[in-house]
C-alpha cells in the first residue's frame, strides 16, 4: 500500500527554485520506504480545470475546501496547453464535480 504524504509551505515560502533541498530532507527522500516525491512550483503557477462544457480554466489552485485530493497524475508535456489538454482528456473519464490541478513539478523522483 502507498500513502501520498502533501506537505504544505507558508505563501511567503518564495526563494524555493532556487533553493536546494536541505541535506537531511534529500538523505530521507532515499529511503526504500520513499517510492516517489515531487517538489511543486508555488501555488501561483497552477492551474485548475473544472468539468464543465466548456471546460472552465481558473488560475490557482482554488479547488473547494469540501473537495479532497483523491489522486495524483504525473504526466509529460510540452507546455502548460498540452498539459491543460492531458487534465482535459482525464477529466472527460472522471466523476462529476472532478477538477484537476495542474502544476509544473519543480523536482520529483517516482520509482
Amino acid at each position: 500500500m502507498q500513502y501520498a504524504l502533501l506537505a504544505y509551505t507558508p505563501p511567503e515560502d518564495t526563494d524555493r527554485t532556487t533553493r536546494p533541498i536541505p541535506d537531511p530532507l534529500a538523505d530521507r527522500l532515499d529511503r526504500p520506504d520513499i517510492t516517489g516525491w515531487a517538489r511543486l512550483h508555488a501555488a501561483e503557477t497552477a492551474t485548475t480545470v473544472r468539468a464543465e462544457e466548456p471546460p472552465l480554466l481558473v488560475d490557482g489552485p482554488f479547488i473547494d475546501t469540501r473537495e479532497y485530493l483523491a489522486g495524483l497524475f504525473v504526466i509529460e508535456a510540452d507546455d502548460l496547453d498540452g498539459a491543460l489538454a492531458v487534465a482535459g482528456d482525464l477529466l472527460r473519464h472522471t466523476r462529476p464535480g472532478t477538477a484537476i490541478e495542474v502544476r509544473p513539478i519543480l523536482a520529483g523522483r517516482f520509482r
